[in-house]
């Protein structure tokens, strides 16, 4: 009798686990706004020269963090980027973010040096932005 009532919670939390672990895979990623309200927390906010809200900080090659996914994220959206490359939206601007940059900077006629300033910033913030 000890052994069933063992197994049942066992039984139970290895469902919920499972249950779990399928929620977390199918979930969709967070919206650039999700993402860019978490960049201006954790970085401030300065105005473009016309007049966007964009974060106080540039970020290039070896940058991280919540802001470098908001960037990642703006810049897979607007350049239609297949999904399957999405993975690449992980906060880390690594060699293939820096490849989407320099090309949005190349179409969006910007200099093109991979530096995410307040150019390409507003770039970025204006075609995301309802």
């Amino acid at each position: 009798m000890l052994t069933s009532r063992r197994a049942r919670p066992l039984a139970a939390l290895v469902l919920a686990a499972s249950t779990l672990g399928t929620l977390l895979a199918t979930a969709p990623q967070a919206s650039a706004s999700e993402y860019r309200s978490a960049c201006f927390d954790s970085v401030g906010t300065r105005r473009s020269a016309n007049g966007w809200l964009i974060p106080a900080r540039n970020f290039q090659y070896g940058s991280t963090g919540v802001c470098v996914r908001e960037l990642q994220s703006d810049v897979a959206s607007i350049m239609g980027i297949d999904p399957a490359d999405w993975p690449f939206v992980d906060g880390v601007f690594g060699t293939k973010t820096d490849d989407y940059i320099k090309e949005f900077q190349r179409q969006h006629h910007l200099i093109v040096d991979g530096v995410v300033g307040p150019n390409t910033w507003e770039a970025l913030i204006s075609r995301t932005t309802d």
